[in-house]
């Protein structure tokens, strides 16, 4: 057979290719969207107001956070705009929470799906990465409407700079991914790492200024310093600042400071490259533990 005969083929060969390609990620897709309805359906299965305890929920939580630390501390004594200072770092966390927590039994907890269909696995900790995002955005309107609140009582916080906040969510997104492909790849070799994730989120709770603020840390000792040193390396810290940043201290100094975006495109892109690399190492893997 000639080269000019060759040709053709070739050509034949890679259009299916990249039809099969196409069709592929079409059919993650939609199983993507499918997966989300079905996560956000089961969280609020059964209840009466139903989604709407995505709104309720870290707004019950703030007020509980605020009789405890603003009301019996006094922590509001000395900061008027305490609730919003809490809500801030509160959704932010929840929203890490809700998608590494979920994403974590994924693989396992689909094993059906993943042995009868073709499906990427990249779908299943993705679904809940997008869940926990659609429970964040919900979210925003209690925030919106403890910003309200401030505002009548005469604080400022409404301000085109808040618009900037959007600007972390990728970040924070792929920081999340990373996060939850590491934690599925890991829970699918040892299931025991489920209890000490969840010991080790409250640790990271408590290593995160969410009800408390890090300059009261007193410095001058060296336990505080050696304190403050951990927090600082802490991920979520650096992001729910930048969130405080340009929503909390608004209206504390009537325009937003916020911090350094770019790092925290670093941290988000550095944990999502080492969670594909963990994926892809070990996926082969997956069908012989799940």
């Amino acid at each position: 057979m000639s080269i000019k005969e060759k040709i053709p083929v070739n050509k034949e060969t890679l259009k299916e290719r990249a039809i099969k390609k196409w069709r592929d990620t079409k059919k993650n897709a939609n199983i993507t969207r499918e997966l989300v309805k079905k996560n956000i359906k089961i969280q609020y299965r059964n209840s009466v107001i139903g989604i709407f305890w995505t709104v309720l929920n870290p707004f019950l939580n703030m007020l509980v956070m605020y009789f405890v630390f603003g009301t019996i501390l006094n922590y509001s004594e000395t900061d008027k705009t305490y609730a919003l200072y809490l809500l801030c770092g509160n959704i932010i966390f929840n929203m890490m929470r809700g998608a590494t927590s979920q994403s974590l039994t994924s693989l396992v907890h689909n094993r059906g799906l993943l042995t009868k269909n073709k499906i990427s696995y990249y779908v299943f900790p993705l679904s809940n990465n997008l869940s926990a995002l659609v429970n964040f955005l919900f979210s925003c309107i209690a925030l919106l409407g403890v910003m309200l609140f401030v505002w009548i009582r005469g604080e400022s916080v409404f301000s085109w700079n808040i618009l900037l906040a959007f600007l972390m969510l990728p970040a924070l997104f792929l920081f999340n991914y990373g996060m939850s492909m590491i934690l599925a790849t890991l829970y699918v070799f040892f299931r025991d790492i489920q209890h000490f994730y969840t010991v080790f989120l409250t640790l990271w709770t408590y290593l995160t200024p969410i009800f408390y603020k890090i300059d009261k840390i007193d410095n001058g000792k060296l336990s505080g310093k050696f304190i403050a040193g951990v927090i600082n390396l802490n991920p979520m810290y650096h992001y729910v600042e930048y969130f405080r940043d340009v929503i909390y201290r608004c209206s504390s100094t009537g325009q937003a400071v916020p911090g350094n975006l770019m790092r925290l495109y670093l941290i988000g892109a550095a944990f999502f490259v080492i969670g594909v690399i963990v994926y892809n190492f070990t996926k082969r893997k997956y069908i012989f533990y799940i």
